[in-house]
């Protein structure tokens, strides 16, 4: 029992079983670690739902509270849609709090997980820190103020315990970050009345809630107790945060679907433990699974969990065989026929009910891309402003996003598919909308290396790796230090007198000042020494147009990577070249697998790439 390691939250998936997310982790674990020299704001996190928001969060509260060196205390508070009086709600919050303060002050997760620990309890503990002391001193003067108050003075209460992170923050040497989830339903389920008053009329929607986020306006500000809030409503956790009391108040970060490499591990970790033991796939049909649903996680859990009769991975039909099932029976169906119903009057309600279906029936063109009114007004034959009031309508419903003050889509072709599945049949003289994912098939197989190359990059942390894996055969002895870098993406240069080259991979190393560029070749061919001559003429421009912009130049790290090897000129070179790396088959599989790969990188038919 004693090898058992206790995490103050109990996450919903094996510890495996959390894919990806490593550069978001990383960040928000820097954005916890800056509270204590006062320099973290508060952020946002948005999120469309399903997208693995709660687990992230879960993960990080893990994460952060056994780093008792940051001397920040994650104050986690989980908010539910229960209805409940202000009064009930100050004991429940005031409760999480000063326990979860006292349990990181202690490092003790029973504590901070032990929700049967109510306050006359707690305050009866012993604490073996200062900070742990305080804060059980001012949690029983709460419980006194408490227990003398009554309904009609519990906004005042609330007033000042809302103060209480950052209270405790500035009289002791441990700060707080206060972590929200399902932060907009703070503007919907707590009401300053007596319960009586609260159940005698229909609060449905809300109806006579105190807006309890908006009294967040100072503590919102708090460089001592920032707050990290979330919420699987996209659109009103945004405009609570950026609206109101709050406008200006919140940074905002965006989480995305998984990468295909990383949607297709999780595939092949959710098989493992939710399928039977025949059902498995390979490397090539994982990643067609992958790109099939976008590489959302839910989606991929539902394929793994999925009840589909004769459920099989062998093959590119019979994966296309699940994803239909799921869309059109299966979890897929039902989580989205749940949020079509919740938001009935937005989606469904129409002055002209069929013109409304044929509008969002043609919005499943624009996956992940602008929306274009115009275009869709003219094909109905409508006025543009009737496209446009129906958009508006989407976005409440958070079926689109507004950027740069327009409208997209969200980037989820099982949304789309499950859109035409329900409208498509009750509509006449429509085209067909063409889902097909054919073409983004095409593309991945050849962006994939650099997709891993990217991936594996993200997850870099000052590793010593061995040399054998960048030398492809070569003969270097040492081993190699991979950088935490800044950041990893593709990008092209070019300088005032140069052409343009596309960087298929570049990584910014900011305590090195050093960038690695690399270059790709997904191809059963050895890569000779043009595509060397290339990337280095690429790197030339590079360092001008880093000079002609004012900026430091760095130095720079070579990567040749590719599946076909090298050819004998290209190893010689690696081997006489200290800033040269150059990773084969064997050797990108390697780093792939030491960074979260649980499968090999497939090799697709010979005729798939040249």
């Amino acid at each position: 029992m004693s090898n058992i390691k206790i995490w103050p939250v109990e996450e919903m998936v094996q510890e495996d079983e959390f894919t990806d997310r490593v550069e978001l982790l990383r960040e928000l674990d820097h954005w916890v670690a800056a509270i204590q020299r006062m320099a973290a704001s508060s952020t946002a996190l948005i999120a469309p739902r399903r997208i693995g928001k709660t687990v992230f969060l879960d993960r990080l509260v893990n994460t952060v509270f056994f780093k008792p060196e940051y001397k920040v205390a994650p104050f986690y508070f989980k908010m539910t849609r229960e209805k409940r009086t202000l009064r009930k709600f100050l004991l429940e919050y005031a409760t999480t709090f000063y326990r979860q303060y006292l349990a990181y002050c202690e490092q003790d997760p029973v504590l901070f997980r032990n929700t049967n620990v109510d306050l006359e309890c707690l305050v009866k503990l012993k604490a073996g820190s200062a900070a742990g002391a305080l804060a059980l001193e001012r949690a029983a003067i709460f419980l006194d103020r408490y227990n003398r108050g009554n309904d009609e003075n519990a906004l005042h209460h609330w007033d000042a315990l809302i103060r209480e992170p950052e209270e405790l923050a500035s009289f002791t040497d441990t700060r707080v970050a206060v972590i929200i989830d399902e932060f907009q339903d703070m503007q919907l389920c707590v009401y300053d009345m007596p319960k009586e008053l609260m159940d005698s009329k229909d609060r449905s929607d809300g109806y006579g809630a105190i807006r309890l986020a908006n009294t967040y306006d100072r503590q919102s500000q708090s460089r001592k107790a920032p707050m990290l809030v979330a919420g699987s409503a996209v659109t009103m956790v945004f405009k609570t945060v950026m609206g109101g009391p709050l406008g200006g108040r919140f940074d905002c970060m965006y989480i995305k679907p998984l990468s295909v490499p990383d949607g297709a591990a999780l595939l092949h970790t959710a098989l493992k433990y939710y399928a039977s033991p025949e059902q498995t796939v390979t490397p090539e049909l994982a990643l067609y699974a992958s790109t099939q649903v976008g590489g959302h996680p839910y989606y991929l859990y539902s394929l793994a969990t999925s009840k589909c009769s004769g459920k099989s991975f062998k093959s590119e039909e019979e994966i296309n065989r699940v994803i239909r099932y799921e869309i059109e029976n299966g979890k897929i169906y039902g989580f989205w026929r749940t949020h079509f119903d919740n938001n009935r009057e937005l989606i469904n309600q129409d002055d002209d009910t069929e013109l409304g279906k044929k509008i969002i029936y043609y919005f499943t063109r624009y996956n992940n891309q602008p929306v274009d009114t115009k275009a869709i007004a003219d094909k109905l034959g409508v006025e543009k402003k009737a496209v446009a009031k129906k958009i508006d309508k989407l976005y409440a419903a958070d079926l689109v996003y507004r950027s740069a003050e327009k409208f997209y889509s969200f980037n989820d072709i099982c949304l789309m598919r499950f859109i035409k599945f329900v409208y498509e049949q009750d509509l006449e003289g429509v085209d067909e909308v063409d889902l097909s994912q054919q073409g983004l098939i095409n593309t991945m197989k050849g962006k994939f290396l650099e997709m891993v190359a990217e991936v594996s990059m993200l997850k870099f942390n000052h590793e010593q790796l061995p040399a054998a894996w960048f030398s492809a055969g070569s003969g270097k002895a040492e081993k190699v230090e991979v950088p935490l870098f800044q950041y990893v993406r593709t990008q092209t240069v070019k300088a005032s007198a140069s052409p343009a080259y596309q960087l298929d991979v570049l990584g910014k190393d900011p305590e090195e000042e050093r960038v690695w560029l690399c270059e790709c070749k997904y191809t059963r061919k050895p890569m000779g020494i043009a595509q060397v001559e290339k990337l280095e003429a690429a790197a030339e421009v590079f360092r001008q147009q880093q000079d002609e912009e004012g900026l430091p130049v760095p130095e720079i790290r070579f990567w040749l990577i590719s599946t076909g090897g090298f050819t004998e000129e290209v190893r010689e070179l690696v081997h006489s070249r200290e800033d040269l790396y150059a990773s084969d088959y064997e050797g990108i599989n390697n780093i792939f697998k030491a960074f979260g790969g649980n499968y090999s990188i497939p090799l697709f038919a010979e005729n798939d790439r040249e």
